[in-house]
């Protein structure tokens, strides 16, 4: 392992970080180097800045390496000047405006060289693309379900942001139609029982009536997109991430029914990456250490 193979992959949400150093090469976690913590990303700005330096620092200095910081980031932000752009959002919003890589590389001193940031479904797709199942396939659909609706889409071996959230689909958007807040509100109509978040819905919930029912609908609409964004840009294959992945079980086997009967020719894979894709990915993103 020498150190100009190894990046800083980081992975900040709205109320957590995560960091690691990666070995690009292989696409492993250096051992011992995982650091995370959460972050009141409705805190100051000395305060944020204070937590994520923190979480990096801590992982920097576990190994040598050349300071070469690669972060997921959730937008709206200006990635290739580093200046955050979300605003009453419910996060981060005191960072709004400001230079956020100045800020990162002053608040690291000596352990940073280099700060880019990337969309985060553009780095878990990445991720998948440069060390997982999907490495295979020339033109490859990255989904992440979650609260939000991340995408993004690989095209020889590259990931970019396809921005599908707002993508006008069945009266509605895909950010609304394949979310956590869906997927609670329909269980909530159809169901006696009442359930607050997703967690709850699928540790808790019995396979009953209503929750297959729940994941069949889920997989119909899914279907319905995937077989229409294939006839659009000709997928050979789609990978989906996210906490509600963790439930495939419940939707996947439908899923990829469906497909088969519109005789749509497409590989469906769940993340072979799971949580540490999008660090993975940030690190092995062609201009990471740029």
């Amino acid at each position: 392992m020498i150190a100009e193979d190894i990046v800083l992959g980081v992975d900040i949400g709205g109320s957590h970080i995560t960091a690691a150093l990666i070995n690009i090469k292989s696409g492993q976690i250096v051992e011992g180097s995982l650091s995370r913590n959460k972050v009141d990303s409705q805190g100051s700005v000395a305060g944020i800045l204070k937590q994520w330096c923190k979480v990096m620092a801590d992982s920097l200095q576990f190994a040598e390496n050349d300071g070469h910081i690669a972060i997921a980031m959730p937008g709206p932000f200006d990635y290739s000047r580093g200046i955050s752009q979300m605003q009453g959002m419910g996060k981060f919003d005191s960072l709004y405006g400001l230079n956020v890589r100045e800020l990162i590389l002053t608040g690291l001193g000596r352990l940073a060289r280099t700060v880019v940031f990337v969309n985060d479904a553009s780095c878990f797709l990445q991720g998948e693309l440069s060390h997982g199942k999907a490495s295979i396939y020339p033109n490859v659909l990255g989904i992440t379900l979650g609260t939000g609706f991340g995408s993004a889409i690989g095209v020889a071996g590259v990931a970019h942001d396809a921005a599908f959230w707002q993508y006008g689909f069945m009266g509605t958007t895909c950010e609304e139609l394949f979310s956590s807040k869906w997927l609670v509100s329909r269980y909530n109509n159809i169901s006696s029982d009442r359930v607050e978040n997703v967690k709850e819905l699928i540790d808790n919930a019995t396979h009953s009536g209503p929750l297959l029912q729940l994941f069949d609908e889920f997989a119909y609409n899914m279907g319905i997109f995937l077989a229409k964004i294939h006839r659009e840009l000709g997928l050979d294959c789609v990978v989906i991430g996210g906490n509600i992945a963790k439930a495939w079980t419940l939707f996947l086997p439908q899923l990829q029914d469906y497909l088969k009967v519109r005789s749509v020719d497409l590989t469906v894979l769940i993340s072979s990456k799971g949580e540490h894709a999008a660090l993975i990915g940030a690190a092995c993103m062609p201009h990471a250490k740029t």
